[in-house]
């Protein structure tokens, strides 16, 4: 059969959100924030046979070093049209047309060690880490600021700046504001203020905070304590950083430079929708 590779508009949102539905284990309430409160950060691009959607995935603009790249999430292929090679082809096809539009890093997170060795075969390397700290509430309580304000509106890259080094993935403001909306359909929780934020659950007297940023390291201590009565918290976060300095590094992601550009060494990717 004949497979076609194009870039998706709007009038293929409810086949893509069925494709994504059927090939992820994702609310509906989750999938239609996707397609519609994230619809301006994102290009989707899918791959049909007889005119049916039958592979998709899609590329959210960022930012890496200062340069110009996208992070490629939601890769889906119906199950009766998996082994034939075409998600291979649209990947190939989707970052033909990234680098036309200038990005020159493509970043991802498999959601399996087979994916790993699936996306290295399309020239991604596993140069993306996250390091994990486990911190007692007394152990924040140490060196936290006096008092914050927590806000109710954030201008989140800003918060983002005192982390813009060459080796982090900077997030545009309405791509984190989707995604607070989307990780909150899981009951995961997001607390802000103006130079610090962080995005957590807890469970068991643990607070597990996915992810943080921060321009001012005693201001995220503070917003921590403010924001959960745990006892224990486990916090990731960007290698080199003074709050994960003796903690572990894991391999958490992979990278393709589309231009002469090298790959940034421990690129941080933060936020995701895995």
């Amino acid at each position: 059969m004949n497979t076609e590779l194009k870039i998706a508009g709007k009038e293929d949102i409810n086949e893509l959100k069925a494709l994504w539905l059927s090939c992820f284990d994702d609310s509906p309430e989750a999938a239609d924030l996707f397609f519609e409160r994230n619809k301006n950060t994102y290009h989707a691009y899918a791959a049909t046979e007889n005119g049916k959607i039958v592979s998709a995935l899609y590329l959210i603009d960022c930012s890496l070093g200062g340069a110009q790249a996208h992070y490629l999430c939601g890769a889906a292929t119906l199950p009766e049209f998996r082994n034939r090679g075409i998600m291979g082809k649209l990947i190939e096809y989707s970052l033909n047309d990234a680098k036309s539009r200038g990005d020159r890093f493509s970043i991802l997170l498999p959601a399996s060690g087979k994916l790993y060795r699936f996306y290295g075969k399309h020239g991604y390397r596993a140069c993306c880490s996250v390091r994990g700290a486990m911190v007692h509430r007394n152990e924040l309580e140490r060196g936290c600021a006096d008092s914050i304000l927590i806000g109710d509106t954030a201008d989140f890259e800003y918060i983002q700046y005192g982390f813009k080094r060459g080796n982090f993935l900077l997030w545009n403001n309405d791509y984190v504001r989707f995604a607070i909306e989307y990780y909150a359909c899981y009951e995961i929780k997001t607390a802000f203020s103006k130079n610090a934020m962080a995005i957590f659950e807890e469970e068991n007297g643990v607070c597990k905070v996915f992810y943080c940023a921060y321009n001012d390291l005693k201001e995220l201590k503070t917003l921590l304590l403010n924001s959960s009565d745990s006892v224990r918290f486990v916090v990731y976060g960007k290698c080199g950083e003074e709050f994960f300095d003796i903690s572990k590094k894991e391999k958490y992601g992979m990278a393709k430079a589309l231009s002469t550009t090298p790959l940034p060494k421990d690129i941080y990717i933060g936020i995701t929708l895995s």
